[in-house]
């Protein structure tokens, strides 16, 4: 099929959609398929992922997302394609052409108290309207694809739930010598802290689960908590001077993307007991890296770890306290889940998103 597909590749190197518009573009260069693409974004970047393929047109695009700009220029710029696919929910209203969406999450729309002002809820209504009329959606999950379907009254038979990937070569157990030596700047020793990894914001839970270590510590447990990732979202401020003034908890920042195989590989276990998410790549991540998951039973984290990981009710402190410390300390168990995991990780591959998605691209361009 000799057809163009815009991509909006602003958002790479933002974490989360970042990492699926790197993997999908870098499968999209490694296939063999006659589609062209005209990827909108940072030439520089996107120049490193293609490597020169000659199906590939880089478009310089630097303008923010959730901007006038974008809703002015993307439509210039993806001008001439057969099929606009934008990785993310800011979809171009003066787009008339064919359009796709990956939809990863709905959490705008589920928790509304996250838009900040009236230009954000107008900027969202605007949105959603275009959203219902678009020619397909990508979903990260089942559980997402139902919010989209409930939300927008979108027609099921128009979602594919496109699983995300993990990257083996990236992502494996790392030796004890190699993992130690990675964590000494943050003052970490190997099997010796539970990880959390993810914003603050209040989705995450972050509240429970640290009243579920405290109670968890109380009743014997000597492992720290530690939280890592970004102080992002409403009233996170607040709520860090309250997590941090838990014994054991600590937080150390932002990971970069070097440490992150040998965190999860020096973690006791990941605990992400979130209430809310379009999908969950962490646990996968952890899995992959021999690391045993603790992981809430809501939205879409059951149908991403399956029977690899233990499973809590995210509201229940005390049920967060007990299984802090069957994970940590119950020796079979860690076995058991170690094992499940390594196999479980393997069954998400960026290859297949990839693949899925090419297919995508061709029933809506030959429907």
């Amino acid at each position: 099929m000799s057809a163009t597909v815009a991509f909006d590749a602003r958002m790479l190197g933002a974490s989360g959609i970042g990492t699926y518009i790197y993997y999908l573009l870098r499968e999209f260069a490694a296939a063999e398929t006659e589609l062209r693409f005209n990827l909108m974004g940072d030439p520089e970047k996107l120049a490193q992922i293609v490597k020169g393929r000659q199906n590939f047109r880089i478009t310089p695009a630097d303008f923010p997302i959730y901007s006038v700009a974008e809703q002015v220029k993307i439509p210039s710029l993806a001008r001439g394609a057969d099929l606009l696919h934008s990785p993310h929910h800011n979809v171009p209203l003066l787009w008339s052409g064919k359009l796709l969406l990956t939809f990863h999450d709905a959490l705008h729309w589920d928790y509304p108290e996250y838009i900040p002002d009236w230009r954000g809820k107008i900027y969202l209504w605007a949105i959603s309207r275009k959203i219902r009329r678009a020619d397909w959606i990508i979903t990260p999950s089942h559980f997402t694809a139902g919010r989209v379907a409930e939300i927008f009254d979108f027609p099921q038979e128009k979602i594919s739930v496109i699983y995300e990937g993990v990257d083996p070569e990236r992502f494996f157990p790392r030796d004890e010598n190699s993992v130690a030596a990675a964590l000494e700047k943050y003052n970490l020793k190997p099997q010796n802290y539970v990880l959390y990894l993810g914003n603050l914001k209040p989705h995450k839970n972050i509240g429970r689960l640290v009243e579920g270590y405290r109670i968890a510590k109380k009743r014997g447990l000597e492992y720290p908590l530690v939280l890592a990732g970004k102080i992002a979202g409403l009233r996170a401020k607040v709520d860090i001077e309250k997590i941090l003034s838990v014994p054991g908890v600590r937080y150390i920042g932002e990971i970069p993307h070097e440490d992150l195989p040998y965190l999860y590989s020096g973690a006791r276990a990941l605990a992400l007991v979130s209430l809310y998410e379009g999908f969950g790549l962490p646990p996968l991540e952890a899995m992959a890296c021999g690391c045993p998951v603790l992981a809430s039973d809501a939205a879409s984290l059951p149908e991403v770890v399956g029977d690899a990981a233990l499973t809590v009710n995210p509201y229940d402190v005390d049920e967060i306290a007990e299984n802090l410390q069957k994970i940590c300390l119950d020796l079979k168990l860690r076995k058991n889940l170690i094992e499940k995991g390594l196999e479980r990780a393997k069954k998400f591959r960026w290859q297949n998103t990839a693949r899925q998605t090419l297919e995508v691209y061709r029933k809506i361009m030959e429907g």
